[in-house]
């Protein structure tokens, strides 16, 4: 089966400035793959500076950094005013896990004196990870940004019987973003490879395959395949071994037979999408809460506990911030309508207004008992360890529409201006509390 297909392969025009010539080798359009893995080949000669490397992105981050330093005496003869030419080749994979089911890949160089040339785009498929259902709790991945009061939704959905968490506002457990961060290290070739190939020993993390020789594949073919065939297989079963395991000790201690366990993740998340697809039946809940009282909610925790955080430390101003979290709201709602995600609007307000009626379609869309809606906030209204560190509001009722008293009267306008048209597409309107979508 293919594991990872390449749609097209699109080349920017030659900067003849910077650079002298260059030349994707592999992987090239309609080339496939049995493994999970995405060959990166080819050579780069500067002109202007030193190629130090070819950058691979995805969605503007990093995914894997060659060093153009390989040997080819071809570049060396066809470059002979170059000193550089001859070392002039970059081989490298991509482990698949750390790309998309549907990716676009940049490729640029990164020059010696600090610029950055893009190379190509690379557009394409891997095949998605499918592992036979397991004994254990499936995830019910709960998407969003900070300060949307996600804290109280996992402690009001872990009231129910058959949904586990551990200890939300003592907490924030990432056991499923932990063990698929380690399943996208341990299933890269720069990783795994280093089986046999093993680099500097002494460095602590050679294992990981930070260093800038770890071979793209062996010389050896059949034991390249093997290593990146079913042993990735095997090893996402294992991670998911660990997992249940985890929330097995957990159901132990809370006495309960747990149908899902719950975890926060925010928009876009690899991780999150590799549990959905090693675990068959993952749900996912998309929780908002108005981007104007997230924005005020931030600005007070932040002042609570004395710094900066949740992207505030990056922006100039607290007007400055406001584009911030525009552009995180942004990215939840392309999240949630992004092509073939399955998921269930929440919002904050419904949730503190009405948690009953709010809670009973959330069941049903998971596969529940709706009618075990009363009992969850019955068992969520008692008060839990830490909440307090959390909340900068007198109470619940009092965080909704904080953003009207909260701001000065000109920098409110300014926040409801840029943020109220995001908001408007999770169906608040302005000045007003949620309006059904």
């Amino acid at each position: 089966m293919d594991r990872v297909v390449v749609d097209s392969v699109e080349r920017f025009p030659l900067a003849e400035d910077q650079l002298r010539g260059f030349e994707l080798e592999a992987p090239s359009a309609g080339m496939t793959s049995p493994l999970e893995t995405l060959p990166i080949d080819g050579w780069l000669v500067g002109k202007a500076s030193k190629a130090e490397a070819v950058e691979v992105l995805q969605e503007g981050r990093p995914v894997l950094r060659l060093p153009v330093n390989a040997p080819r005496q071809d570049l060396a003869s066809a470059f002979p005013d170059s000193e550089e030419a001859g070392n002039g080749g970059f081989s490298g994979a991509a482990g698949a896990l750390r790309l998309r089911t549907g990716f676009e890949l940049l490729l640029r160089a990164r020059m010696a004196n600090g610029a950055t040339v893009p190379l190509v785009t690379i557009t394409g498929r891997r095949a998605p990870l499918q592992l036979p259902a397991g004994e254990g709790p499936r995830p019910l991945i709960v998407t969003t940004l900070g300060r949307t009061g996600s804290t109280w939704c996992v402690w009001m959905l872990q009231s129910h019987p058959a949904i586990i968490a551990h200890s939300p506002f003592d907490n924030d457990a990432r056991v499923g973003t932990y063990w698929m961060s380690v399943l996208q290290t341990l299933a890269d070739p720069t990783s795994y490879l280093r089986q046999v190939y093993p680099g500097d020993v002494n460095d602590d993390r050679w294992w990981v395959g930070i260093e800038a020789d770890t071979p793209s594949r062996l010389n050896d073919a059949a034991l390249n395949n093997w290593l990146g065939d079913s042993r990735v297989h095997e090893l996402a079963l294992s991670c998911r071994e660990r997992i249940d395991s985890f929330y097995g000790f957990l159901a132990e201690q809370q006495d309960k037979q747990p149908a899902f366990f719950v975890e926060k993740f925010l928009p876009r998340q690899l991780p999150a999408d590799l549990l959905r697809e090693i675990y068959p039946g993952a749900k996912e809940v998309v929780l908002v809460r108005d981007l104007r009282d997230v924005f005020c909610s931030v600005l007070a925790f932040n002042r609570k506990r004395g710094y900066q955080a949740f992207g505030r430390e990056d922006a100039e101003s607290d007007d400055a911030y406001i584009d911030t979290v525009r552009r995180s709201g942004e990215a939840l709602l392309a999240h949630m309508r992004s092509e073939g995600r399955e998921t269930h609007l929440l919002r904050y307000e419904d949730l503190i207004r009405e948690p009953v009626p709010t809670l009973e379609p959330l069941l049903e869309f998971v596969g529940l008992d709706p009618d075990g809606a009363p009992q969850m906030v019955e068992r969520a209204s008692v008060s839990a360890d830490g909440m307090d560190h959390h909340m900068t509001a007198a109470n619940a009722s009092a965080s909704i529409g904080r953003w009207r008293s909260d701001l000065e009267p000109e920098l409110a306008e300014r926040c409801d201006a840029i943020l109220s048209p995001v908001g408007a597409e999770f169906g608040y309107a302005e000045g007003e509390a949620p309006t059904p979508a």
